[in-house]
């Protein structure tokens, strides 16, 4: 196991010969760092953040590592609340941002006993020092930390090494590591795609081997790493690597046996994938609904010119609205994805075809379309699959009027009256079970039962 593995002198490298500088860090977790070392605790900044920073990305959130104990920093921030149950993480809330404070955790001890797979099974309420929890992490350049009283990088992993060489590497033994946790091939072809790494040869044949042991995995994670695979602007690079090393097969199996059948579908779907990262390179955000409409929009198409034989009177809006339904369901069946995630994608695919027409400004169907909460996620839809869709039987292709749809968005849209002409904001996703409420709703208050009246007998 990789903790028995020769141990490695840690490789420190001053604040003068890295990029990392206190400017690019969280106002929020840098109070978290200088709060706990004032109290002569070791505070780190942990993690991807640590990564992305030394690659001059913007990290996605900013998480700390500590030596001390759960309680203790919850006595020393009102503001932290503890969860969590096999280890206990401590949440300091700052408004709407969570800065994730988790104590060093302690490896597993070389007499640690196996289970009847062969994997070593150790209680993960143990805390250790910075050593052994970078030991513990999924990938070398994840096992970075950061200290904030010398400013200095401190690498436990060799994860220096392979940031240098656009490596992704497991910590220890990958078929031991894979086995332990297989939702770690998932993010190791997630962090490949998203920094344009190449996976180690030693994990690549641990992935293709270990693939099918997703099943093992439980459905929650599963899902939420099904959606992270639609990484912004590396959709396709991610969910062409998951395909190649079979992963895809083992998490959507049904999608994944309809595009072994020709090579052209593996083309078109990952040519609908792509338009959906050039969108992302143009600033736009795509959803993960319009990534799920765009993995599936082949099968999507192939099954409405099925249902098209069928019912050969049905509109097509209808028909591609029934194919949606039909292509996502297993994906909504195992892993109980969002509604918001997967009705979009249904939406995109039912409604794109409508912005193939000019709209009319006084038409108030037209203007009724541009005003719904969905529309901005058709538009976009449209952007990236109007290419992939047919052309209407019998009519000449013409460029679809698509900028003439966002100028009407824009007068007449629900954020038409905003001055200054700025873009108007995100709308809520209305399939989105948050969304169902107003914003500006009050809770009702439940009113006591009424108790019953004392006896008044003398």
């Amino acid at each position: 196991m990789f903790l028995f593995r020769r141990k490695q002198k840690a490789v420190i490298v001053p604040r003068a010969e890295h990029n990392i500088s206190r400017r690019d860090i969280d106002p929020d977790a840098l109070k978290v760092l200088y709060r706990l070392a004032s109290l002569k605790h070791k505070a780190y900044l942990v993690g991807g953040s640590v990564r992305d920073l030394l690659l001059g990305r913007k990290p996605k959130d900013f998480d700390v590592g500590t030596d001390a104990r759960p309680n203790e920093i919850r006595r020393e921030f009102r503001n932290c609340f503890l969860v969590g149950r096999r280890f206990r993480l401590a949440h300091i809330v700052f408004g709407k941002k969570i800065i994730e404070t988790a104590t060093f955790r302690k490896a597993p001890p070389p007499d640690a006993v196996q289970d009847e797979h062969g994997l070593y099974q150790a209680e993960d309420n143990t805390f250790g020092t910075p050593e052994e929890d970078a030991l513990r992490r999924d990938f070398t350049v994840n096992g970075l930390f950061y200290d904030i009283e010398t400013f200095a990088v401190i690498d436990y992993v060799g994860g220096l090494r392979d940031l240098k060489s656009k490596t992704i590497r497991s910590i220890g033994d990958p078929a031991i590591r894979f086995r332990e946790d297989p939702v770690r091939m998932m993010r190791a072809v997630r962090f490949a795609a998203k920094l344009g790494f190449d996976i180690a040869p030693a994990d690549l044949r641990a992935i293709r081997r270990y693939a099918p042991e997703l099943a093992n995995a439980s459905t929650s994670r599963l899902c939420e790493e099904i959606l992270r695979l639609f990484v912004k602007g590396a959709s396709r690079r991610c969910l062409s690597l998951a395909y190649d090393y079979r992963l895809l097969h083992a998490l959507l199996p049904t999608l994944a046996a309809w595009l072994d059948q020709d090579p052209a579908r593996r083309d078109a779907a990952w040519a609908a994938l792509g338009a959906v990262d050039a969108l992302a390179a143009q600033g736009h955000e795509p959803s993960p609904g319009l990534a799920l409409a765009a993995l599936h929009w082949p099968l999507i198409l192939a099954k409405a010119e099925a249902l098209r034989r069928d019912k050969p009177r049905a509109p097509e809006h209808f028909l591609r609205r029934l194919a949606a339904e039909e292509a996502l369901a297993p994906a909504v069946r195992k892993y109980r994805l969002p509604r918001a995630a997967w009705m979009t994608a249904a939406d995109i695919a039912e409604m794109v075809g409508r912005l193939r027409h000019p709209p009319q400004e006084h038409s108030g169907r037209d203007v009724r379309f541009v005003n719904h909460p969905i529309f901005p996620e058709i538009l976009m839809g449209a952007r990236a699959l109007a290419t992939h869709l047919p052309p209407e039987p019998g009519a000449a292709p013409e460029p679809w009027p698509l900028d003439a749809w966002d100028a009407l968005y824009r007068a007449r849209g629900p954020y038409a009256a905003f001055p200054g002409g700025l873009p108007p904001p995100d709308l809520p996703n209305p399939h989105s079970r948050r969304a169902r409420r107003p914003a500006n709703a009050q809770k009702r208050r439940r009113r006591k039962p009424r108790r019953p009246p004392a006896d008044q007998t003398p």
